[in-house]
């Protein structure tokens, strides 16, 4: 976030806070009427806002009355009534957004025959007629890692990512790219490699064993010197400073050096190219090159190797008196129904009542974990005592934010002290802490810890690990992810509560229907988790990083 909008992110705070002086309201005047950015930014802050409104004085939905579930906002000034007449349009607006997305689901609801499709809710995507879609630029995935290195500077690559046209450079271990033409490649460090696109790549330096099905034909790796293209083979590459390799060793391939005719080699055929262009004969050696099962085989053997560091560290690690609750998701059985506390010692009164999530595999084959699908999935506990610190930590794979609110941890009742943590389906981590009774009618709101947004498409199915600390008693409350403070937030003194408590709660969605006629707002995860922690206490950015380093798959 730029400097102006960071400003403007403090004032539109205090402004929520009812603190806002007339000289800060002057300078959010002059802000949004010279700044474009940021009166769009103002507008989707309004109608988030509006929303979280909502939540904050959330209900079971059969005990609300629909005409005063939205609170008034005290005047701040008179002269503030400018800034509540621009407010008023943009709520209009976000209720304009909100017919609309009702339509769409009316609309969508009534056509029969057709299966139930999730909507997303974000209200972007109701501007205009149309629905923007997303795009990418990728041209490969990376499929599978055996112990990388990286070079200083280049940005460290996780499995599942989409590679865009550039440079891919390993210093050390193993790599496999599935290019979107249908063509596989592994990858031996030292490797420098230039992905041109989703049928063509250029190798600098390296070794390259590539499979290419009948649907990839014409699948080219290019050296200085060299143009090699795949007529439906399997095949190896090496590139060097002094020559340019290459073995079939199953179909045929093209070789088109610079100042030679094309060439073709077949099964069993091997040739190598020195520095001055020349094609020569050369001895076949399989072995010197690691195809896919042999790193299938050192994958799984990296699989057990990093479970059993996680396991060692998780037996350490659920003895800390810090811990409040611990559950590490591991070797759950098929409709085993409890959760069990992690902590030593034990306490099973701490024990989760696992509700219609299923047990599938975690972060490693070796591991379990649960997956939340159904607006029904969750994971009821009960945890009592009152806390001045927490930092809540968890490891999830989410396969997408189908929900305005997609529930990470959230209290029943939402009550004084009580936290909610939670993603929006901007891809925003959200953290609040209630700082006044629920019945009151006085006294501040929630402040809503915002995180910028970090979801993106290439996150899609892949574990991360997420983390939030606050500490009341200074005030901060503080999101990680994958080990990396995201943001950092200063809660004004009236809105941050003595004390914080938990009670009865539920992981991965929220609200227990108590009524018979009673509803439940629909916030289920739409992915899986498979640990989960909460501490006493606000866990140092080492300490964060630390919880990632051992976990990570």
């Amino acid at each position: 976030m730029n400097a102006p909008l960071n400003e403007l992110e403090l004032l539109l705070a205090e402004w929520e806070a009812d603190t806002l002086t007339e000289t800060d309201l002057a300078r959010l005047q002059a802000i949004l009427q010279d700044d474009p950015e940021a009166r769009s930014y103002f507008l989707q802050w309004q109608m988030l806002t509006a929303a979280l409104d909502l939540e904050s004085h959330a209900a079971p939905i059969s005990a609300v009355n629909p005409l005063t579930t939205i609170p008034h906002r005290t005047s701040v000034d008179a002269k503030s009534s400018w800034l509540r007449t621009v407010a008023a349009f943009t709520l209009a607006a976000s209720i304009l957004v909100a017919c609309v997305v009702a339509w769409s689901i009316f609309a969508s609801g009534t056509n029969s025959g057709q299966d139930e499709q999730p909507l997303a809710s974000n209200p972007s995507n109701a501007k205009g007629s149309a629905v923007q879609e997303v795009t990418s630029q990728g041209v490969a995935i990376l499929t599978r890692l055996v112990e990388p290195t990286w070079p200083d500077g280049q940005p460290m690559r996780q499995v599942g990512e989409a590679l865009n046209p550039g440079t891919f450079q390993l210093s050390s271990g193993l790599a496999q790219i599935e290019f979107f033409c249908g063509a596989t490649i592994v990858i031996e460090g030292p490797a420098n490699i230039e992905l041109e696109s989703s049928k063509q790549a250029r190798v600098r330096q390296g070794k390259i064993r590539a499979n290419v099905p009948p649907a990839a034909r014409g699948f080219s790796l290019n050296a200085d010197k060299l143009k090699v293209v795949d007529l439906g083979t399997e095949f190896g590459m090496a590139v060097s400073l002094d020559s340019v390799d290459v073995q079939v060793y199953d179909g045929e391939v093209e070789l088109h050096p610079q100042s030679q005719e094309v060439r073709r080699i077949t099964t069993g055929q091997s040739i190598s190219m020195d520095q001055t262009g020349d094609l020569i004969d050369a001895p076949m050696q399989p072995e010197s090159f690691i195809g896919i099962p042999e790193l299938e085989s050192l994958s799984e053997k990296q699989n057990r190797q990093r479970y059993t560091r996680w396991k060692e560290w998780s037996d350490a690690i659920r003895s800390d008196s810090r811990l409040v609750t611990y559950y590490a998701f591991d070797r759950l059985t098929d409709w085993q129904r409890r959760l069990a506390c992690d902590l030593i010692p034990v306490d099973q009164d701490l024990d989760g009542a696992i509700i219609g999530a299923k047990v599938v595999n975690g972060r490693w084959p070796q591991k379990s974990g649960l997956e939340f699908k159904q607006p029904a999935d969750r994971v009821r506990v009960d945890i009592p005592g009152e806390f001045t610190s927490l930092t809540f930590s968890c490891w999830t794979r989410i396969d997408s934010l189908d929900r305005l609110f997609n529930s990470l941890f959230l209290t029943d009742s939402y009550d004084k002290g009580e936290p909610h943590w939670q993603i929006l389906d901007s891809g925003q981590l959200y953290f609040s802490v209630r700082p006044v009774d629920r019945a009151s009618k006085d006294g501040p709101k929630d402040f809503k810890a915002l995180s910028p947004s970090f979801w993106n498409p290439s996150l899609q199915g892949k574990w991360i690990h997420l983390a939030v600390t606050c500490d009341l008693d200074s005030r901060t409350i503080t999101h990680y992810l994958d080990g990396r403070e995201l943001s950092r937030h200063v809660v004004p003194a009236q809105q941050m509560p003595s004390l914080a408590q938990i009670g009865p709660a539920s992981i991965g969605n929220w609200e227990l229907p108590t009524l018979p006629d009673a509803k439940f707002a629909v916030r289920n995860l739409n992915g899986r988790i498979d640990e989960f922690m909460i501490f006493s206490s606000a866990l140092s950015p080492n300490e964060i990083q630390d919880i990632f380093d051992h976990g990570k798959p």
